[in-house]
């Protein structure tokens, strides 16, 4: 079996491909440098997905300018489509686990001698386009590296909750989500929303969608004792809840209720019992009050308001 040394500088951009111009869809996620050997995951976040068909994602040996790759790893290859069948659906927090030795053929490849990375095309379903061919550069540690300087270790939380860098924590469209982080080293963190549908503000998350993933990246430069490191935390979106202001009912007066909900939707109000409702104005006598209270929903944002109040009125 033969093997082969290429001497490249592994030098790895964060986020974006270095080909990705004239490709449709948009990557995100992490880590991508000084992965282990072994064991490594690689959380990525796709977006505008293309509509012509899926994608395959391969480690792959860097092709010739002009070429597509022909040594990969075909044991961690990766489709992503809505077919049925497929690894991922295109907004999953897709879990890709590249390794630094594969064998592709009779071809031994060392991705720390050779410049390996995460491959994207279309998949077998547009055969012959080019079109999203993408290569996000990979560098994985050396068994020296691992042992002379260890890696800083970060640990982060949301609104007091600790996060993962292998389960997504849950948080909703336009949730309050506070972010804190340290560092066993205590240096300095950086920190980046490595996906468009989650904005980042002076260590508020805010999600701008309700559904898909995101992908929260904290930095540590490191120090002499401890090596540089960036921490990746995935996060899972779902659709906001949806609720009215809080009201009283009394039999003294008419009482006015929510015209509008959080999420800024019109509410509409059915009512029985001792209390009758005109729009969003309410007359009732003393006794039990039975509201029924409803409102729009818009998928992948929030949900649907669809909830009934009794209450006692005095």
């Amino acid at each position: 079996m033969k093997k082969i040394m290429i001497s490249i500088a592994l030098v790895a951009s964060l986020v974006f491909p270095t080909n990705a111009q004239a490709a449709e869809t948009k990557f995100a996620g992490g880590p991508l440098v000084n992965l282990e050997p072994s064991g490594a995951i690689v959380h990525i976040a796709l977006s505008n997905f293309p509509k012509l068909g899926g994608l395959y994602l391969q480690e792959c040996v860097e092709g010739a300018v002009g070429a597509r790759p022909t040594l990969c790893n075909g044991a961690v290859q990766l489709w992503v489509s809505t077919a049925i069948g497929a690894s991922f659906i295109p907004t999953a927090d897709i879990i890709f686990k590249p390794t630094a030795t594969f064998s592709a053929g009779s071809t031994a490849i060392d991705c720390r001698m050779s410049k390996c990375g995460v491959f994207l095309r279309y998949d077998h379903t547009v055969p012959g386009n080019l079109t999203e061919d993408q290569f996000i550069a990979l560098t994985f540690k050396s068994g020296l590296d691992s042992i002379v300087k260890p890696v800083d270790e970060i640990s982060a939380k949301i609104n007091g909750s600790a996060l993962s860098t292998r389960v997504p924590m849950k948080i909703s469209y336009r949730q309050i989500a506070t972010l804190t982080a340290t560092s066993k080293t205590g240096v300095p963190l950086t920190f980046a929303s490595l996906a468009p549908a989650c904005s980042l503000k002076t260590m508020t998350i805010t999600a701008l969608k309700g559904g898909g993933y995101c992908d929260i990246a904290i930095t540590s430069p490191g120090n002499l004792e401890f090596a540089a490191v960036t921490a990746h935390f995935p996060l899972e979106l779902i659709p906001g809840v949806q609720t009215i202001p809080s009201f009283s009912i009394s039999s003294a007066k008419r009482s006015v209720l929510p015209k509008k909900s959080n999420f800024g939707e019109f509410v509409t109000y059915s009512a029985s019992g001792s209390c009758t409702v005109v729009k969003n104005i309410v007359k009732a006598a003393k006794g039990s009050c039975t509201l029924d209270i409803s409102a729009p929903g818009i998928t992948a944002l929030y949900q649907r308001l669809n909830t009934q109040i009794v209450t006692e009125v005095k």
